[in-house]
């Protein structure tokens, strides 16, 4: 491979892989309503992470998508991490009263 190409390659390689590694952040209200709108997810669980914000999980039954936020006490959400094929759990759905 020449040097050139190789080097475009590996910028193109490490700028994907910076821009995975950056999160997404917003306002809380606009981060929630970009996932309710564009991936039909709803809030699922959350719990305090120290002193130092809320995590939160959200998913789509229809999509099977998730993604993970993080609100800090400013209410800045942040993007901390998204994936595919959510599963609810057997505990999950006893818990809510609904037939396994």
């Amino acid at each position: 491979m020449k040097k050139g190409v190789f080097t475009a390659v590996l910028v193109t390689v490490l700028g994907a892989q910076a821009a995975v590694a950056m999160p997404h952040c917003g306002s809380r209200d606009d981060v929630v309503a970009s996932l309710a709108d564009q991936y039909d997810e709803t809030h699922r669980a959350s719990g305090l992470e120290s002193e130092t914000g809320l995590m939160e999980i959200w998913a789509s039954d229809a999509g099977g998508s998730w993604t993970i936020l993080l609100t800090r006490p400013d209410g800045q959400t942040c993007v901390m991490a998204t994936g595919s094929h959510w599963l609810e759990t057997i505990e999950a759905a006893i818990l809510e009263g609904t037939p396994a």
